[in-house]
């Protein structure tokens, strides 16, 4: 998957079944969670920066990777 330099949304990742499955074994309740729809037009590069600190650098680095194999 084309990440497009971290400007890809969360609206346009999570459009992707595979990547719903890959956010609810991640971040398990996430896709129920009250402000997902406010994340919905961030980029992944804004969630990734205040993700930093409340989830492991690694935990990230993996998500990332995965993504991009997708």
């Amino acid at each position: 998957m084309n990440l497009r330099n971290g400007q890809i949304t969360v609206g346009e990742l999570l459009s992707n079944p595979a990547v719903r499955r890959l956010a609810q074994q991640e971040f398990p309740g996430i896709m129920n969670h009250p402000m997902l729809h406010s994340a919905y037009n961030m980029s992944i590069s804004q969630v990734m920066t205040m993700a930093r600190g409340r989830v492991p650098q690694v935990k990230i680095n993996r998500l990332l990777q995965t993504l991009e194999s997708l």
